[in-house]
């Protein structure tokens, strides 16, 4: 293949269909679909499956880079002997907003930083990230943590709507690659499409209101001077402690492992899976020992690991207000209600200093 760069193209949405089926020669095609009310991303086979008018999925694309299950190894017990059936495959997400490309990227600092984990390391080599834009909702709070758009997460396309096209801006080689292969179905850039394409920027900002934005400037200071505050109390006994806020979260990332044997006690699997710091077992130790004994401390823990503990671990906020949260939260707390309350400020207070 000759060497061919772009910046970027345009794709007409009356070609989308075909551009989503040729994406399929570059691995199993994973897309968001309509499940009932709301939204999963699921493997696709026909582009028509495929449904871009979401504003969030009930879980995250992380999914298909860390499995909430997986298996990390096996062994003999008789003689000790390990061995691996992990093979990463080929795959393209497509679909993906903004908020969590932002929220893979902050994986990949946690996963690929220091000590790479060589299965998370093979996963991401061998996947495709494709985002689309988006149109945010009351729960969403993206552009107070700068993940609103793509810009500084890591991805190879883009698809923009600028009205009857999509504006197709390109991330890397192999999106470029991706786009040269179909290159049929795009046309150039011209200058209205620019324009429109500018535009859709300031168009997504004014469609957040200034009372679901929480402030998060210097929030990491905040937190840690609020660290006895009487809110971890007040919030925590509305929590019930099930863990939907880490389960439906795109950066987080804790997990535990048990052995499992086979009903022959031949061979013992090492399974992984995640789960939340919000359940008591996660934090209890040998001896009977729990670091987090309380649903108060657990519930505090949550917010000082988003808001603390991931700027001085990768040096960005582990939260990217996807709002998932506060959405699926069955107590519905909210965490942008909870950062105006350790600030001091409540939604009247907000709209008096921005008038």
């Amino acid at each position: 293949m000759e060497f061919h760069i772009e910046r970027a193209k345009v794709l007409p949405k009356a070609n989308l269909h075909s551009f989503i089926s040729g994406l399929k020669k570059w691995g199993k095609l994973i897309a968001p679909v309509r499940k009932g009310e709301k939204f999963v991303f699921t493997h696709v086979e026909k582009p028509e499956e495929v449904e871009l008018n979401y504003t969030r999925t009930i879980l995250p694309p992380k999914k298909f880079l860390v499995p909430y299950r997986r298996e990390r190894f096996s062994y003999s017990v008789e003689d000790l002997s390990f061995k691996t059936n992990f093979k990463a495959e080929n795959q393209v997400i497509f679909g993906i907003h903004s908020c969590d490309l932002h929220g893979i990227s902050i994986l990949d600092s946690i996963y690929l930083k220091e000590n790479p984990d060589p299965r998370y390391l093979e996963v991401r080599k061998r996947t495709v990230l494709i985002g689309v834009s988006c149109v945010p909702d009351e729960f969403c709070f993206c552009l107070a943590t700068a993940t609103a758009f793509p810009e500084g997460a890591s991805w190879d396309l883009f698809l923009t709507d600028i009205g009857a096209d999509y504006f197709v801006s390109i991330g890397s080689p192999k999106g470029d690659e991706i786009v040269y292969s179909q290159r049929s179905l795009f046309r150039d850039i011209e200058k209205e499409d620019l324009n429109a394409y500018k535009a859709t920027t300031l168009k997504k900002k004014s469609l957040f209101k200034p009372e679901q934005l929480p402030d998060l400037e210097r929030i990491s200071h905040v937190v840690e001077l609020e660290y006895d505050s009487e809110v971890w109390q007040e919030e925590a006994k509305r929590c019930l402690g099930c863990g939907t806020c880490t389960n439906v979260c795109p950066t987080c990332f804790c997990y535990t492992s048990v052995d499992v044997p086979n009903i022959a006690g031949t061979e013992v699997k090492r399974i992984e899976f995640t789960t939340s710091c919000q359940y008591p077992y996660y934090s209890l130790v040998a001896g009977g020992h729990y670091f987090k004994a309380t649903r108060a401390d657990r519930f505090k823990h949550r917010y000082y690991h988003k808001l603390v503990g991931y700027p001085y671990q990768v040096e960005k906020l582990g939260c990217v207000g996807c709002g998932r949260c506060s959405a699926e939260c069955p107590a519905s707390i909210s965490m942008v209600e909870t950062i105006k309350r350790l600030r001091g400020c409540n939604e009247k207070e907000l709209r008096e200093v921005t008038e």
